[in-house]
């Protein structure tokens, strides 16, 4: 028959308050997390440029209550534990710990992501750019940073990989994005009415945003197969500006075919040499006499 160790009445007190202690953390962390949620909440809603910072330091707030409260329910209910943790860290050489976790990829997360929210370089719900991949940042954590790229994945990323990367934000300061249309017509249309054509199809666009400038249209080059025209006009942001660049090339070609104007397709033109011209006109030549023969002599067996 198996024999269950008995515990003492004290080691049953001391899980008790640990268990205590754990729940009163709880209880804390979640009060505080609360508190400060509607209290930043309302700041933010005033300024929410803060809003990435706030939430940052919300979480961070947390996380260091719930450890001190962790740490203090087993100091409390098990004494014994700080002497066995102390005498850890002098044997291993306290020194060499704190040198060890300052190396940490965790501690440099953690500081990326202080130093992130407080210069702010990108803020939750800003449009980037992020190694080829059009992202919104989602959320800032404290070990990392959720991205959403444009097709609804989620990228991961540590804060440290973010600190050292050259991200391109397109909602800092102004958002508004420039929006270039590139189209080619033939030689033969008329540029002046294609340029016009394009210009007022963009200022119809109801994301298009008109100044005293834009939308413009102008010739930017002359290729092998036509001539490449491009129609600048403004919109309020990145992911207005791709849906309205797609939305300008599909009504410029509507209103290209309804007025006449030729958007052309690569063409190339043979030159042939004089030898080649001396042989051709041989051989068509020779095609008349041999065609000129055949019908004589159709002629002459419709007589007989």
């Amino acid at each position: 028959m198996v024999e269950f160790p008995v515990l003492s009445g004290e080691t049953l007190w001391a899980a008790v308050n640990f268990i205590i202690g754990l729940a009163v953390t709880f209880i804390i962390v979640y009060l505080v997390n609360s508190v400060l949620d509607k209290y930043f909440g309302k700041i933010t809603r005033r300024d929410p440029r803060l809003l990435t910072t706030f939430t940052f330091l919300r979480r961070l707030i947390v996380s260091v209550i719930a450890l001190l409260g962790v740490m203090s329910a087993t100091f409390t209910a098990f004494p014994g534990a700080q002497g066995a943790i102390a005498s850890v860290f002098v044997a291993a050489g306290f020194a060499s710990i704190v040198i060890g976790l300052a190396a940490q990829s965790s501690l440099s997360n953690i500081i990326s992501g202080i130093v992130a929210s407080i210069s702010q370089p990108f803020r939750i719900g800003d449009a980037i750019m992020f190694r080829n991949d059009f992202c919104f940042v989602e959320d800032v954590k404290l070990m990392h940073t959720v991205l959403r790229t444009w097709d609804n994945r989620r990228l991961v990323v540590p804060n440290a990989v973010l600190q050292n990367e050259v991200i391109i934000n397109y909602s800092v300061e102004d958002p508004t994005m420039l929006v270039p249309v590139y189209v080619q017509v033939s030689y033969e249309s008329d540029l002046e009415k294609a340029m016009q054509v394009m210009v007022e199809v963009a200022r119809k666009h109801p994301d298009c945003i008109a100044t005293e400038k834009l939308p413009n249209a102008v010739v930017m080059e002359f290729q092998d197969s036509g001539i490449l025209l491009r129609l600048l006009s403004k919109a309020k942001d990145q992911p207005t500006a791709w849906r309205m660049a797609r939305d300008l090339l599909l009504e410029i070609k509507k209103e290209f075919d309804r007025q006449g104007i030729e958007i052309p397709y690569p063409r190339r033109y043979l030159v042939a040499g004089r030898e080649l011209q001396e042989q051709v006109y041989e051989l068509t030549k020779a095609v008349k006499t041999l065609s000129e023969a055949m019908r004589k002599a159709s002629a002459g067996e419709a007589k007989h």
